[in-house]
């Protein structure tokens, strides 16, 4: 049965310099706009797209994440960005994004502003996929698909940020391409691989001092 996710409300997660909503969205849109990001084609894998939608909660940046369904054939029970691979009636990464957050969540695509997309991040299940990084026009109210998703919940995308939250698991190296395997505990959730990548990247194109 899926769950209704509920916005976190004490600042026990965020960093007490946290810089204000509108601030932290014209920072990325700035260093988005400015990134030249890696774009990758692997044969045999399959496109996909996620988002990375930014909400307003308390003057801060939350981003909501899904537990997967159990019966789901990849990543089952792990914590993901909503998304999924591009259709043939997707006409862009930004189209395929925001068609997975309103399927898997109920957010209506006419409620999100694409900001930027990030690196290309391939998955050893074989699929290879640009985060789309939207900023959420009105605090949205969650109504999960069940068929995709256990549970919605937001996490602060400051908890990304900080050092003191992180486990390194070390390096990988994947069809020529070497990263640091990451995982971020948030609330009895355990957040890792592509979504922690994902997350701990799009932080670092403000944050110079995140070694990804």
């Amino acid at each position: 049965q899926s769950r209704q996710g509920t916005a976190p409300t004490g600042n026990l997660e965020r960093m007490k310099d946290a810089v204000p909503f509108d601030q932290t969205v014209a920072d990325l849109e700035l260093a988005l706009g400015q990134h030249q990001r890696r774009r990758m084609h692997i044969d045999g894998f399959r496109h996909a797209a996620v988002a990375v939608a930014l909400v307003n909660r308390d003057d801060q940046v939350f981003v909501p994440l899904t537990v997967r369904a159990e019966h789901l054939a990849n990543h089952s029970g792990q914590v993901s960005l909503p998304g999924g691979a591009c259709d043939e009636d997707d006409d862009s990464d930004i189209a395929t994004a925001a068609r997975e957050l309103e399927e898997e969540l109920g957010v209506a695509r006419t409620a999100v502003r694409p900001i930027g997309l990030l690196d290309d991040c391939p998955t050893p299940s074989g699929f290879v996929i640009t985060p789309v990084v939207f900023e959420l026009r009105e605090a949205p109210r969650y109504v999960p698909d069940p068929n995709e998703v256990a549970e919605v919940f937001e996490a602060p995308l400051s908890h990304f940020a900080d050092p003191t939250l992180v486990e390194d698991m070390g390096e990988r190296a994947f069809r020529g391409v070497t990263y640091r395997l990451w995982a971020y505990p948030y609330r009895g959730h355990r957040i890792w691989g592509a979504t922690a990548r994902i997350l701990r990247g799009l932080v670092a194109t403000v944050d110079q001092t995140i070694r990804l």
